[in-house]
């Protein structure tokens, strides 16, 4: 490791005071710390380079990341972030995907340095939006969590027509419908009522909105399968967003197209920490091995 990229959500307490620790920390093991310009506005940290977020990725051999998977994620839509491994530090309250915590972060980087790390590689997708079927690319968007196709606040419940393969799947009467990886199983779709997948899948999970009928539920296809989503509503008031990052507008027969997307992002594992211990502690489960 010669260079090591610095991003970091300044809005979380004490992020500032972090950057500046670990920067001078890694200068200090003569290993050059780039940083964005904000972080350098407000930290103490001396003799770094100063970049924007695009070149910090494509100029750091690995990149730390500290905030909440809100940070990732903003990050993952970044040019270059398939290109670099990630050392995702959670600051936040959760923290599916930045895994990491501060306890762990100097014993982390010091495996780091001597090379004796696991990358994590998490599928994204891709969407693909159009205005009608066949029609011109709108907006394609990779995506590391979701893709939700939903009304707008206050809009009428929506219809939407999904197809698996080019086959006919099912219509929704719902609020909307999330198209998740493994990695926003634990995410929106989560809260939506959907199920858990581990990451080293290679599934999608639909999870309808509220859905206007108790049969329609959640389920899981291969992540090699192409879905269609196409508006049948008579309204617009409908947007698609990626990772609750973009939103597009969609209107009566717009069209995303979803797959797996040829990126991923690769994740530094935490030293410590299993997956099913981030289960257990995020999601409060109980329960004691010896009983």
């Amino acid at each position: 490791m010669k260079s090591i990229g610095i991003i970091a959500n300044l809005t979380k307490d004490g992020a500032a005071r972090i950057v500046a620790e670990v920067s001078n920390w890694l200068q200090s093991r003569g290993i050059s710390a780039l940083i964005t310009e904000d972080c350098a506005a407000v930290s103490d940290s001396r003799n770094c380079t100063v970049a924007d977020k695009e070149s910090i990725l494509f100029q750091s051999d690995c990149v730390v990341v500290f905030g909440g998977d809100g940070t990732l994620l903003n990050m993952a839509h970044l040019p270059g972030a398939e290109t670099v491994p990630i050392l995702a530090v959670n600051l936040g309250s959760l923290g599916f995907l930045t895994e990491v915590t501060l306890d762990e972060l100097y014993p982390a980087l010091e495996k780091l340095l001597e090379g004796d790390f696991q990358l994590d590689e998490r599928m994204m997708l891709q969407a693909t939006l159009r205005k009608k079927a066949g029609g011109k690319i709108e907006a394609q968007r990779v995506a590391l969590n979701d893709a939700v196709v939903s009304k707008e606040p206050f809009s009428r419940i929506i219809t939407l027509e999904t197809y698996v393969d080019g086959e006919y799947s099912a219509t929704y009467e719902a609020d909307g419908l999330i198209v998740a990886t493994p990695s926003g199983s634990t995410a929106y779709s989560l809260s939506a009522g959907g199920p858990i997948i581990h990451p080293s899948l290679n599934a999608f999970v639909l999870t309808p909105l509220c859905p206007h009928t108790l049969a329609m539920r959640p389920h899981v296809i291969s992540a090699e399968s192409r879905i269609s989503v196409v508006v049948r509503s008579d309204h617009c008031n409908i947007a698609l967003t990626t990772d609750r990052q973009e939103s597009f507008d969609m209107c009566p027969d717009s069209i995303v197209e979803i797959e797996k997307a040829p990126e991923t992002i690769k994740l530094i594992r935490s030293c410590k920490t299993s997956y099913y211990e981030v289960l257990r502690t995020k999601l409060k489960w109980g329960g004691n091995r010896n009983g």
